[in-house]
């Protein structure tokens, strides 16, 4: 479990890399906050908040925004992915995407709600724009892809597991 904190805490630097400083003024994509969605579907409790404190942590360093915002953010998006394993079948691409889609746009509204609360009351209905929302469906189109990556690390990271998906 140590290895598979370690390397998800790298990719998840390496997408904040990503996200923030190479392709922020061409693609808005919310990469990290994908990353700690699937991380919360498939991996233990633990892993996953771990994973939105390090990720929360690092954009509020960078934002100019009130600290602990983004980590509140990412913990919501750890709640929303714990509450849709329980209730959904996550095994196939479309409810995938759109309860990705879901998560993020509460995580959306939710910095929005905070900025209003602590007195940016212009910040809620500001930048409502329909990129905003092709920005949140074009990162849930990408849920399997990450899937898949977090499969990768998986058998990877846990040889004994990857000999039992092979026996059976």
């Amino acid at each position: 479990m140590v290895s598979t904190i370690l390397i998800l805490s790298l990719v998840a630097l390496g997408l904040f890399y990503l996200q923030n400083l190479m392709l922020y003024t061409q693609v808005h994509l919310l990469l990290p906050e994908l990353l700690v969605f699937c991380a919360a579907l498939r991996h233990p409790l633990l892993l996953a908040f771990s994973l939105a404190l390090l990720i929360g942590l690092l954009q509020d360093s960078y934002a100019l925004t009130p600290l602990g915002l983004h980590v509140l953010a990412a913990l919501i998006i750890v709640g929303a992915a714990r509450a849709a394993q329980r209730k959904f079948l996550l095994q196939h691409p479309l409810p995938q995407i759109l309860i990705a889609a879901g998560a993020l746009l509460l995580q959306n509204l939710t910095i929005r709600l905070i900025l209003m609360l602590v007195g940016f009351r212009e910040t809620f209905f500001s930048d409502l724009t329909p990129s905003q929302g092709m920005e949140i469906l074009a990162t849930a189109a990408l849920t399997p892809l990450f899937f898949s990556l977090l499969t990768g690390v998986e058998k990877r990271t846990n040889p004994r597991r990857k000999q039992s998906l092979l026996s059976n």
